[in-house]
């Protein structure tokens, strides 16, 4: 099977409508009371609008001059290392993709506690010191914010 694509139209088009919900969502998630020009609710908007502009441009510009792609996907091309380096960023990111929910269920220390873990295994690291370090590392994290600091940690 042949797929002809162009990936900055793609990208341009995900992140226009990326940054219009998240224009969008602001006031929602940023509730202020002050009347000034400028609120809590400014750099959000100043960041969200950024990314709609540039967004705007990456879709130009795969309009107008880059040329769209070919792939050709067959068995072989699921077998190649290009195939499986994909596979394994994909892996990657959706390891923090988990962490960002299950952070909202179990808190700080079980989350980032599996996280470094899952990384630390992600990687092939064999030293049971670097498991002690990590994890010694987000105790002593969540004891200064928590304990010292008085943070409230999710």
């Amino acid at each position: 099977m042949v797929i002809k694509y162009n990936s900055d139209i793609i990208s341009g088009t995900l992140f226009i409508l990326l940054a219009g919900i998240l224009y969008a969502l602001v006031p929602s998630q940023i509730q202020t009371m002050e009347t000034t020009a400028v609120t809590a609710q400014t750099i959000p908007r100043i960041v969200t609008a950024g990314l709609f502009i540039f967004s705007c441009g990456l879709l130009l510009q795969g309009l107008i001059k880059t040329p769209k792609k070919t792939v050709r996907i067959s068995l072989e091309s699921l077998r190649s290392a290009v195939f499986r380096r994909e596979m394994r960023s994909i892996l990657f990111a959706s390891l923090f993709i988990a962490y960002g929910f299950l952070l909202t269920f179990t808190g700080y220390v079980i989350s980032t506690a599996l996280l470094s873990t899952a990384i630390l295994v992600y990687y092939g690291a064999r030293k049971w010191y670097y498991y002690a370090i990590s994890l010694f590392t987000i105790g002593v994290v969540y004891a200064v914010f928590a304990l010292l600091l008085d943070v409230n940690l999710p």
